[in-house]
């Protein structure tokens, strides 16, 4: 199975004029961890999410969380309805 990429991010500097090579090091880091991992991973959650928007992609565990249809992918559309993706 896929694991998610893995980033740590550095303390922030506490000096502004530190600021632009902290982000693009930081950016360069975040860059890094997306391609270790091209695959999308979704990870089972046992709860419903907290923000929920259209568009949004989880997999329900099917018994603490179960959108409608047991342990699966499903897909937030438009009207507001979780819809099993498989």
């Amino acid at each position: 199975m896929a694991k998610a990429p893995i980033y740590t991010p550095a303390p922030v500097p506490g000096n502004t004029e530190d600021l632009p090579q902290y982000i693009f090091e930081e950016l360069t880091k975040l860059q890094g961890a997306l391609k270790e991992n091209p695959v999308a991973y979704i990870s089972v959650k046992n709860a419903a999410p907290i923000r929920i928007k259209q568009g949004d992609i989880v997999y329900g565990d099917g018994t603490n969380f179960n959108p409608g249809a047991g342990e699966g992918i499903y897909f937030r559309n438009a009207a507001g309805n979780w819809v099993k993706l498989g």
